[in-house]
């Protein structure tokens, strides 16, 4: 584990060029959305894009979605930037984003894949979440795409205590945060009314 300090940054619409070529090299282009509704997104204050960075380098960077109402996160987006790859900067920039929101919200929600024996990455990944305290949440839960519902699993990282909201503020969560990130997509009802 690398010893560097990480800093955290709120970005503006500039700093999303740099990231936005990363995102196309790095995401499967079934997850992102086109660069017009990124930016659409980022003209609002619940959607937010911050940068990571370590002895003044930018080295990865998070785009979240911000319930307020609930004092929650939604991780829409984590990467290291991909030449910093494999130096433990995902783990340290997580421990640092815990530290960072933990006065004003309760936790954060992560979409993962469901885990695939073919695929070591959705191993990989949902034992990097485990170790960093997240649970899995016992709820139904796909992802909207062009392709229509991808199933996945949802997980909470909560920040200050190993409590997790109850169904009913998931399930408000869900709502808010499809109406905003996922607002352009066609047959989101049908989707929300599979999710239980």
């Amino acid at each position: 584990m690398i010893d560097l300090k990480i800093d955290l940054k709120k970005e503006n619409k500039d700093f999303f060029n740099t990231v936005y070529k990363d995102m196309l090299e790095q995401f499967p282009k079934t997850e992102l959305k086109s660069f017009e509704n990124f930016m659409n997104l980022l003209s609002t204050d619940k959607y937010r894009l911050y940068s990571a960075w370590a002895e003044n380098t930018a080295v990865g960077y998070f785009i979240l979605f911000v319930d307020c109402e609930q004092k929650t996160l939604w991780l829409d987006y984590i990467a290291v930037l991909k030449k910093y790859h494999s130096r433990g900067y995902g783990h340290k920039i997580f421990e640092k984003l815990k530290k960072y929101f933990a006065k004003d919200f309760n936790g954060i929600y992560l979409e993962v894949e469901k885990p695939d024996e073919t695929n070591i990455n959705t191993i990989r990944r949902i034992k990097f979440y485990e170790s960093m305290s997240a649970k899995k949440l016992d709820i139904k839960y796909f992802y909207p795409n062009e392709n229509g519902a991808l199933p996945m699993d949802l997980y909470f990282l909560p920040f200050n205590r190993d409590k997790v909201p109850q169904k009913e503020e998931i399930i408000n969560t869900i709502q808010k945060v499809f109406c905003s990130i996922h607002s352009d997509f066609k047959g989101l009802d049908k989707i929300l009314a599979q999710i239980n």
